[in-house]
Formats: C-alpha cells, sequence, structure tokens
C-alpha cells in the first residue's frame, strides 16, 4: 500500500534529461512549483555521455556533462526541487496521483513526461556477460581505460559517430562496425573519416561478442554475402539507436510528453530542450486557464 498523499506539487516533471531539465527549469521561471524525478542519478541523460554537443543556440564548446550540469544548477537556482527516485504509477483522476520508487505519493496538477530513451541492445550472446568488462556505451567514460588498444563502434548513427570521435582520441585503433549506410550527418562522417586511426566494417552486424573474462572480439556476418568473420577488438561501444523510454500510456488533457518519450520526436539535443520548453508552456497555460 502506498504511503499517504505528500509533497502536494504543481508541476511534476518525469526525467532529467535534456527535456525533462529544460521544462523543469522554465516551469519553475513561469512562477510554478516544480518537482524533478530522476531515478538514475545520470543527469543529462544520455547527453551527459558525449564528448562534444553540436548545434547548440548558445557560443561556446560544450561537452554533454558540462550542458548537463549547466541546465541542473539553472533548474535549482530557479527553485526546482529534485527527488532522486521513480515514478513507478500514474493515475488519473479528479486529481492526478503519482506513486515514487519508495511509496511516496504525490498529487500534482500537471505533469510533463520527459523518460527520454535507453540504448538498443545488440541482443547478441556476450552481451550481459561482457558488461563492463569490454562492453560500454559511455565513450566519455570508459574510453581511458582503452588509450592505445583497439575498440568497436557498432551503429552508424549521430550516437554512434560521436562515440567514435572521442575514442579515436584516446584507442589506438577504433573500427565502425555498420549494417547499413550510415545515417549520421554528412559533415560528422567527414570528421570521422579523416582520423587516421579509424576504420569501416561495411554491410556487417554482431553475431556475438566474445572473449575469456573480457572482450577478445566480435563475431560478424556480412548481411549481403552472409560471410562469418572474427573482429579482434579489446572493446565493443553498441550505438544502434534508441528505445522510448516511457511506459506511461496515459491520454490526459494534464499530462504531456516532450522528447523521446513523444512519438515523432527528431532526437536532436536541441529539439528535446524546445520541446521541455513547450511542454512547460503548455501546462502553465492550461493551469493558468483553469483558475
Amino acid at each position: 500500500m502506498a504511503r499517504p498523499l505528500k509533497n502536494v506539487e504543481e508541476v511534476v516533471v518525469i526525467g532529467a534529461g535534456l527535456a525533462g531539465l529544460s521544462a523543469a527549469r522554465h516551469a519553475a521561471r513561469l512562477g510554478r512549483l516544480v518537482t524533478l524525478f530522476e531515478s538514475s542519478g545520470l543527469y543529462g541523460g544520455l547527453v551527459a555521455t558525449v564528448g562534444e554537443v553540436d548545434d547548440l543556440p548558445f557560443p561556446g564548446n560544450w561537452s554533454g556533462q558540462d550542458l548537463a550540469m549547466h541546465l541542473l544548477e539553472q533548474a535549482q537556482k530557479v527553485g526546482v526541487r529534485l527527488v532522486d527516485a521513480a515514478v513507478v504509477r500514474m493515475d488519473p483522476g479528479d486529481r492526478l496521483s503519482l506513486v515514487d520508487g519508495e511509496g511516496r505519493t504525490y498529487a500534482p496538477e500537471a505533469v510533463i513526461v520527459a523518460t527520454g530513451g535507453a540504448l538498443q541492445r545488440l541482443g547478441v550472446p556476450g552481451e550481459e556477460e561482457f558488461a563492463g568488462r569490454g562492453v560500454s556505451r559511455c565513450a566519455t567514460c570508459d574510453g581511458g581505460f582503452y588509450r592505445g588498444k583497439h575498440v568497436a563502434v557498432i551503429g552508424g548513427g549521430d550516437g554512434a559517430v560521436h562515440e567514435a570521435m572521442s575514442l579515436s582520441k584516446m584507442a589506438g585503433q577504433v573500427t565502425m562496425v555498420c549494417r547499413s549506410p550510415m545515417k549520421a550527418r554528412r559533415e560528422h562522417i567527414d570528421k570521422l573519416d579523416a582520423r587516421d586511426n579509424v576504420r569501416f566494417v561495411w554491410d556487417s552486424e554482431v553475431t556475438e561478442i566474445v572473449g575469456d573474462g573480457k572482450v577478445t572480439g566480435l563475431a560478424l556476418r556480412n548481411v549481403k554475402t552472409g560471410a562469418a568473420s572474427l573482429l579482434d577488438c579489446d572493446g565493443v561501444f553498441p550505438f544502434i539507436g534508441l528505445e522510448r523510454g516511457s511506459n506511461f500510456v496515459v491520454n490526459d488533457p494534464r499530462v504531456f510528453f516532450a522528447g523521446e518519450a513523444r512519438a515523432g520526436f527528431g532526437g536532436t539535443g536541441i529539439e528535446a530542450m524546445a520541446e521541455g520548453v513547450s511542454a512547460a508552456e503548455a501546462a502553465h497555460r492550461m493551469l493558468s486557464a483553469g483558475k
């Protein structure tokens, strides 16, 4: 049984990625009482793992972690309250009711769901077995362990290219394993292609991550010919796409979705921030109209 009602808030934001941080900050600047939930402790979400964020609407070079910390500090300055817990249930009714992972219950007037996305798994043997022992999803976190070594990055989107760029500054050799033509922006591909220690394996997918206590290589299959091969490497960084992180299916005018939690999201950082601000504006207008 959930504990009795506690902490009545005007706006609750679920998820502290770029969309959630932007939404919480903007709603608080509009004068709303805001509580921001983040269960992972990774403020900024996946952007916090990016070495450099492109296309920001303000000057300077920003790492993903620096950007996340800046937005978090700005949110705290305008009074956003942080709760390090997951929201495990949302019940619509005359008043919204939320329950967090500690059994605490909240009754906000509006909710912004900005739960972001999770990196897709390869779903191959060895992926779970070697997690933390050669399988990583954060170049800025773990790249230092591979100085002078050979790493493989799986994928061909912007996320994979960013990982490969970061790793190329530390690793001796970076191999991009691409199942299909790269989907990353041309300018990013060109920068990566110009690195002397980066090479590409095309038309190939991973069938197994192999090793003995730690990663020693990848079993590959050519998707056009079916030919099998083995790529020797010391580490593997899978970046094959994102899965929506929201488990909330709510059709309620008091609940707003932003960023990766929203179907049709474009996928860029600037869009996530803009959608967070837009969701905060929409929630504010709804609450103002009801008074």
